[in-house]
């Protein structure tokens, strides 16, 4: 939550015209907004917290990413891997510590499908 919230506070316009891109294009979100997706992706990345969730995280983030283009029309079905994410980035805010693993995993998250 705290990574969300961070990454709002600091990348609000450019969350925001993403936000609105993929909202006024259901079926081809993720080619006509990806220039606006990476102008997020590179706001966010200035912030540490921000890089520490990109870096223990990035398997489960993949795996999400991956569900998207696979179903770009039904992103709905990929909310378990959001939920993995998302567990795993909880768990980096929470910590504070830096480690090389992806800690949503440590925690059991695997399960969840």
């Amino acid at each position: 939550r705290e990574a969300l919230a961070v990454t709002a506070r600091l990348c609000g316009p450019e969350l925001e015209r993403y936000g609105r891109c993929v909202a006024a294009s259901p079926g081809s979100w993720h080619r006509d907004c990806h220039q606006l997706s990476l102008s997020v992706t590179e706001c966010a990345s200035s912030h540490p917290l921000v890089r520490r969730i990109r870096r223990d995280c990035s398997e489960s983030f993949g795996a999400f990413e991956r569900c998207l283009r696979e179903r770009p029309r039904a992103a709905a079905e990929c909310g378990p891997h959001v939920t993995r994410f998302l567990l795993c980035a909880q768990s980096v805010t929470e910590s504070g510590t830096e480690s090389g693993t992806e800690r949503g995993t440590e925690r059991g998250t695997e399960s969840v499908t």
